[in-house]
Order: structure tokens, then C-alpha cells, then sequence
């Protein structure tokens, strides 16, 4: 086994190889945290915040919980276990005793880790793939090139692992143990006879004390979009009086923006809006901050979020936005829900428009079944890039049913019911917590503290709870948000209604008159037509995108790109080496997958 110290500090033997030293010719391994807010206690490095009953533990409280059950005796895996049971709140945690190194995941794996079965841990998936010089995995990476993100415990680089949302990890004499200590499976299951709609109340309360509690005197920003999420949050904010500050980035005319600006005018919140256009997005991706910021977001297992980045360092840098603040994104256990597809028992349930960037879940019925759920995430998160139907499953198909399943047996998915809690539970360990709350790391680059309130674990307790015909395109989730922001601004169930993918042309080219006049000579230069009204049938054409991201892509190569190709399979590549974004003579071809798998699944 290999040698190790009870060190914490940084190591870097050069710019890429940190993490371990070479120690008269063996090579001794320690946890490798790079992240600045660890904060370490007797041998346990912890981040974050958690409630356990009304106590708000961090810093070297958090650490000495683990630290008590770890020095009471018995089996170390289960005493950590057994403390994050009972802990609600985001936050990571790395024990580092004798000959053992325990790491601990909250429910959102809000904070991820690496390690590899020699001991290697890190923050950072680099530095692990670095310390174990190892190769890629070929099926991992082609789920990455496929999705933009790696869905179970792998990354694309053979042997580094990332631990998963609600999982307590052991590493010792080159073996690894886990235990799950909280899943996701919804049941919709009426507690007491109590309403759901009554019990999703009461939960986002307890989250919002608790959002509160975090926040102490400091004000909330939140990122504003079109939809509900966000507007749920700030709504109930307001409605508590508290000091909050929404952003949002964009095309001005996009529906995104000019929904988001009409509720925070509504609202009476500050709103500050960072424009985006082609050239901006160029200097920002290829300059240095742009490349810091991906070397240190991607860890492997999924595409670094990039969205708001950009308008986060240049609203900071311009004081627009304060530092000393806590930034709530509207992230939400409900998301999984809203992607749902229609299930065979169930083709006459009735079609909301709840969510952006969803998928056209009208185009099939699907079985409820475990062949039905692998066909339907297969044909609707496999697709960046074209590949074999037969291949995809082949390669896929026992790690998508993996998580599908979890410990359950295939028998337990007899139904709708019971295939919606199967796909939804995919969707939290796989593409949740990688992909999308991977946003996460946009705040840390920018040195700023956040918190999930609609990822707290009173609010996904009750959202398991409910049943399916409310879950369905998050359906509760959406009347909730609906009704507070009603209330609050005092508009219409009509209006309130209003989101990016109903608002009409003629709102969006008039909201910056009716909602923030004073930017007219500011924010469009004094021209009376916004500059972008495309509808979203034209957005996947370069130079029509509403964040103008595909201004990264060079000119030259943009022109050469088939219609459909979207800014995210352009990354993946990118991200892997195979595409190089400011070439103007790059070539461009599809991922031959045929050539990257070549293991079969079951190796």
C-alpha cells in the first residue's frame, strides 16, 4: 500500500502534478484539497454548512462531528455514515485516519470529489488522473461526448472515480467501500392524509429558515431566468422582507431576459443584466480567466457550466454585484420531473409548459418499464453527436440501467409510478449532480459563498412525496411558484403565469420600455429594436443563439459547422482534445465511436 502522511497542505512538485511528493524514491500520497475554504480539525478537512436538528454546524464543528463517531470505535464506513444520516445541508467532508481516507457526499453532491483506489483524493479530478498517470476510459468518454457529462461513479479518465450524491466513501489498502446513506426515489405517497401542495408549502418554509439562517444579515443574489425555479425563490423572499439582488445575461429581447427583467421589476428587486454578444464571448473564453476557469471546473465527469460566468466576473469587477453576499441558483429537485416522458398507462395526462430546455416528450409513448426507461434516455440525452443506435446500447445500456435501478430489482418497475421514480432517480445521480449543479463551481472561481434552497433536503422529501400527476412536468412545483409570485407582485394568474417559453414577441420587444426605460440609451445603445426576437426553431444556426456563446467558436470554423450542431458538441470536443475552438483551420468530424469502444459493456 502506498505510504501515508497526515499533511494537509498543498504540494506542487510542478504546474500540473499536485497532490503528492516523491519520498526517497516511493511516492506518498495525502489528500490533496486546492479549494481555499476547507477548513480542517484533527485530521478531518470539511466545506460547507449543515443543520443537524436547529444546530448550523461548519468549520471545525462539522469536522468534530465525524471526528467523535470516528474515535468512539466500531467499523469507521459506518460511523460516518451514520453522522451524515443525520445531517441536512451542502457540504463535503475528508477524514483522513491511520491507513483509511472516508469522503463524504451531501444529498446534491454539491461538492465533488476524486480519489482512486491507491488513496489518491482530490477536489480536483486533474490532479488525481495526474497523480495515478493514468489513460482515458473509452466508454466513459463517449458518454461524455454523447451527453456532456459522465452519468455513475467514473470520469473519462480510467481509475479515477467521483463520488456521488448522498455517498460515504472508504479507501484502504487499495480497496473501496461505499454506502449510500440517502437515495431519490419518488413515491408520491400521501403522509397523514396531508395535501402535497400543503406539504411542499411547509418544506420550502423550513428551507427558506434555513436559506435565511446561512445568509445571517448578508444580502441574496439570485440568478433570474424565465422560469419558475428562480422566481419561486425570489417571490418568498420578498414576501420575508429580505434584501435580494437578481442578475441575469443574454441577448436583451431573449425570452430568458425579458421575462426575468418584468418579474424583478414587479417584484420591486434590484436587476442587474450583463449583455452578451459574439465579440465579448471570444475575448472572454480564450482569455486567461475563460481557460482558468475550465482547467479548474472540470473534473472529468462533466462539462463545466458556463452560462453565467462570464456576467458573474464582469458584474463583480464593475461592482454591480456585491461580494459579501449569498448567491441562491434556483436548482431544484422538481427538474428531473419536467423531463419526464409520457408512459403507456398514462398518454391522456394532460401537457404543461413548466421548464426551458426541455425535450419534446410529446413524440412518444413510452413502456413503463426498465426497456422502455433505456430506450427513451438513450434517444433523448445520448444525442451531441450521432452514434449507432445498437452501439449506444451496447456500450450503455448496463450502466444507464445501473442507475436506474440502484439496489431494486428489475420487477420493481411494474408501472408508471414506479418507472417515473426509476427515470427521475437517473436523472438526480446522473445528470443533477454532475452536470447541473456542477454550476456550482462558477461561484467558487468567482470566490463566492452559495446555498441550494430548492436542493435542501426538506424540500426534496416532500417533492418525493408527490404524486406523479403533480410531479409531471413539475407540476406543484410550478402552481407554487405561480401563486407566491401572484401574491407578492399583485398581477393576474395570467401574467404570473408568464414564462420564456410562452411570453409573445411583442411582450419581449416591449418590456425594456414598460419595465427599465432608463436603459434604453444605455443597454441597446438608444435603438428601438432589440436585437434579438428569433423564435427557438432558429437557435441552433450559428450566430442565433440567445447567449451568443457560439461567438467562442472561430468564424471560419463556424461557417463550416452543419446546421444543428450545437455549442455544447463543440465543447465536449473541445474539452477532450479534438477540436481546438480558435483554429480557424481546424477540421471538424463526428467522434467515431465505433473506435472509442472498444471494450464492450460488460468489461
Amino acid at each position: 500500500m502506498t505510504k501515508r502522511i497526515q499533511r494537509w497542505h498543498l504540494l506542487e512538485l510542478d504546474h500540473s502534478r499536485r497532490g503528492y511528493i516523491l519520498d526517497g524514491g516511493s511516492t506518498v500520497m495525502e489528500p490533496c484539497l486546492v479549494e481555499p475554504r476547507w477548513s480542517r480539525h484533527e485530521g478531518v478537512a470539511v466545506r460547507g454548512r449543515a443543520f443537524a436538528t436547529d444546530s448550523l454546524l461548519e468549520g471545525a464543528a462539522l469536522a468534530a462531528r465525524f471526528r467523535e463517531a470516528i474515535d468512539a470505535g466500531g467499523d469507521s464506513l459506518e460511523a460516518a455514515t451514520s453522522v451524515a444520516a443525520t445531517l441536512e445541508g451542502f457540504y463535503a467532508a475528508v477524514i483522513d485516519i491511520d491507513e483509511e481516507t472516508i469522503l463524504v457526499a451531501d444529498g446534491a453532491r454539491s461538492i465533488p470529489l476524486y480519489y482512486a483506489s491507491a488513496g489518491v483524493v482530490s477536489d480536483r479530478g486533474r490532479i488525481v488522473r495526474d497523480a495515478i498517470d493514468t489513460d482515458r476510459d473509452p466508454v466513459a468518454e463517449s458518454e461524455f461526448l454523447l451527453t456532456r457529462y459522465v452519468a455513475g461513479p467514473e470520469t473519462i479518465w480510467r481509475g479515477v472515480l467521483a463520488i456521488q450524491p448522498g455517498e460515504v466513501v472508504r479507501l484502504a489498502d487499495g480497496e473501496i467501500d461505499r454506502l449510500t446513506y440517502r437515495g431519490y426515489w419518488p413515491r408520491g405517497a400521501a403522509v397523514d392524509g396531508e395535501p402535497p401542495r400543503r406539504r411542499l408549502e411547509s418544506a420550502l418554509e423550513t428551507a427558506l429558515d434555513r436559506l435565511e439562517r446561512v445568509a445571517g444579515g448578508r444580502p441574496i443574489v439570485l440568478p433570474l431566468s424565465g422560469g419558475y425555479d428562480s422566481r419561486l425563490l425570489a417571490s418568498a423572499l420578498v414576501a420575508r422582507g429580505r434584501d435580494v439582488v437578481a442578475f441575469t445575461f443574454g441577448r436583451s429581447g431573449h425570452p430568458d431576459v425579458e421575462v426575468s427583467r418584468e418579474v424583478a421589476s414587479r417584484l420591486g428587486v434590484r436587476w442587474e443584466f450583463l449583455p452578451y454578444d459574439e465579440s465579448s464571448w471570444w475575448e472572454w473564453y480564450h482569455g486567461e480567466v475563460g481557460r482558468d476557469y475550465r482547467e479548474q471546473a472540470f473534473g472529468g465527469d462533466a462539462l463545466p457550466f458556463l452560462a453565467e460566468v462570464p456576467a458573474l466576473h464582469r458584474l463583480l469587477e464593475a461592482g454591480r454585484l456585491p461580494e459579501d453576499a449569498l448567491y441562491c441558483p434556483g436548482h431544484t429537485v422538481a427538474t428531473p420531473s419536467e423531463r419526464l416522458p409520457r408512459f403507456a398507462a398514462g398518454a391522456g395526462e394532460e401537457r404543461l409548459e413548466t421548464g426551458c430546455g426541455r425535450f419534446d416528450t410529446d413524440s412518444e409513448v413510452v413502456d413503463p418499464s426498465l426497456e422502455g426507461l433505456l430506450g427513451y434516455v438513450l434517444d433523448y440525452h445520448y444525442t451531441l453527436w450521432d452514434a449507432d443506435p445498437a452501439l449506444k446500447r451496447d456500450a450503455f445500456a448496463s450502466r444507464i440501467s445501473r442507475i436506474l435501478l440502484g439496489d431494486r430489482d428489475i420487477t420493481e418497475i411494474d408501472g408508471p409510478a414506479s418507472a417515473a421514480a426509476a427515470y427521475e432517480r437517473w436523472e438526480w445521480r446522473g445528470r443533477m449532480a454532475t452536470f447541473t449543479n456542477g454550476d456550482l463551481r462558477a461561484y467558487d472561481h468567482a470566490g463566492l459563498e452559495w446555498w441550494l434552497p430548492l436542493w435542501d433536503p426538506a424540500y426534496v422529501r416532500a417533492w418525493e412525496r408527490v404524486p406523479l400527476e403533480y410531479r409531471r412536468e413539475k407540476r406543484l412545483h410550478a402552481e407554487l411558484a405561480v401563486e407566491r409570485y401572484r401574491q407578492v407582485a399583485d398581477v393576474s394568474s395570467e401574467r404570473a403565469g408568464l414564462i420564456d417559453r410562452t411570453v409573445s414577441a411583442a411582450d419581449r420587444h416591449c418590456a425594456l420600455l414598460r419595465h427599465t426605460p432608463v436603459r434604453q440609451f444605455t443597454e441597446r445603445d438608444g435603438q428601438w429594436d432589440p436585437p434579438f426576437l428569433a423564435p427557438r426553431n432558429r437557435w441552433s444556426k450559428p450566430g442565433s443563439h440567445p447567449l451568443a456563446w457560439d461567438g467562442a467558436v472561430h468564424p471560419a470554423l463556424r461557417e463550416r459547422l452543419a446546421e444543428g450542431r450545437t455549442f455544447y458538441a463543440l465543447r465536449v470536443l473541445s474539452e477532450t482534445g479534438r477540436l481546438d475552438l480558435s483554429d480557424s483551420h481546424a477540421t471538424l468530424e463526428s467522434p467515431r465511436f465505433d473506435r472509442l469502444l472498444d471494450v464492450s459493456a460488460d468489461d
